[in-house]
């Protein structure tokens, strides 16, 4: 009877989850160690309910106000990651190991130190190898790379940067830093065909200002995302929520189906 019930409970959350209009989401990174710049922008970030990950990189140079930041940016519900922990290309590593041990292990250790749960780690530079990305499985829940629009295109046209329920634990991420000139209906047209495969677009920028140099994310064209995710309905998440996102509707489905 119990059993049941269960499949009932579960059913019933199936069902009421995929009747929600827009329900699938988006993810916004930023990467380095450009703290005091997200963190200036923060009510941004809260004006929109947008949650993003940080991914954090070199955190042995971080001083206390860094890390004071962080955690009130964290309290604000966005997730702090890992970055490695001096920014090094891990395809410039002939052995994986070396890898993890002086980028992996260290940084973490840090990071866990001051009081982090760290889940999720983005490859500086971007790219690495199958073997490295099975590896880190081990120590993270998400693994995340990184592209540009080197086809001059479209962001539709790029099918690794959307996560869905088969490919969620390692993902790759499109760069929207001034640099990288995707426009705001660009950007539009990606979230669409989110919406459309019910896959979770991601993308990632850098340092949060108005200069437009290069690795730079301009405040007012952030708000113009943010206002193109609210005109959608499309929710924020984390990394880390967007791995308990594809666990929770795999369970669900493993219930109902056996």
């Amino acid at each position: 009877m119990k059993k049941i019930y269960l499949f009932i409970f579960l059913l019933t959350i199936f069902l009421f989850c995929n009747c929600q209009k827009n329900k699938e989401g988006i993810v916004f990174c930023f990467d380095d160690s450009s703290i005091d710049e997200w963190y200036f922008h923060r009510d941004l970030f809260n004006r929109y309910g947008i949650r993003a990950t940080f991914f954090i990189t070199r955190p042995h140079q971080l001083d206390s106000n860094q890390i004071y930041k962080l955690k009130i940016l964290e309290s604000d519900g966005h997730e702090i990651a890992c970055h490695a922990f001096s920014h090094k290309n891990a395809n410039d590593y002939q052995i994986p190991e070396d890898y993890i041990d002086q980028q992996i292990k260290p940084a973490l250790q840090k990071l866990q130190g001051i009081g982090f749960n760290v889940n999720s780690f983005a490859y500086p530079f971007g790219s690495s190898t199958p073997v490295l990305d099975s590896i880190l499985l081990d120590y993270f829940k998400i693994i995340r790379k990184a592209t540009y629009n080197y086809k001059n295109t479209t962001i539709d046209q790029y099918p690794e940067i959307y996560a869905n329920a088969d490919t969620y634990r390692i993902v790759n991420a499109m760069g929207i830093d001034y640099n990288y000139h995707i426009s705001v209906e660009n950007f539009e047209v990606g979230i669409k065909k989110g919406l459309k495969n019910k896959e979770i677009l991601i993308v990632y920028a850098h340092i949060i200002d108005a200069s437009n140099n290069d690795y730079t994310v301009h405040p007012e064209y952030l708000e113009k995302l943010f206002l193109k995710c609210k005109k959608h309905y499309i929710k924020s998440m984390t990394m880390n929520e967007m791995y308990h996102y594809f666990q929770k509707k795999l369970t669900i489905k493993k219930y109902i189906y056996e």
